[in-house]
């Protein structure tokens, strides 16, 4: 039979030692986490920042085209959402601030 295989050979072989993470070594693990974390939320606040740029400039065009509109009840509604957009702007501006 060839596909018979001698346990007693496997057993006869030492086996290897369970390997444990050296403490130096799992510290260096822990900081290079620590590293990648805090680069990513210093990413994460720059793209919020632009985004809050982004919004604002946009804001800013909305109120230029309000001074073009024509109808004074379309220029009203026009107004209260640009109100509205720029309330709720300088709210992720103020939590932009607290990240």
């Amino acid at each position: 039979m060839l596909n018979v295989i001698d346990f007693r050979d496997k057993l006869s072989r030492p086996r290897e030692p369970a390997r444990q993470s050296e403490p130096a070594s799992a510290n260096t693990g822990i900081a290079e986490l620590a590293s990648r974390i805090v680069g990513l939320h210093s990413q994460a606040r720059g793209e919020i920042d632009s985004a809050v740029l982004m919004l604002d400039l946009a804001a800013r065009h909305a109120r230029e085209i309000e001074k073009r509109m024509c109808g004074q009840s379309a220029r009203k509604d026009f107004d209260e959402h640009v109100a509205t957009i720029e309330r709720l702007l300088q709210i992720a501006r103020d939590m932009a601030l607290k990240l």
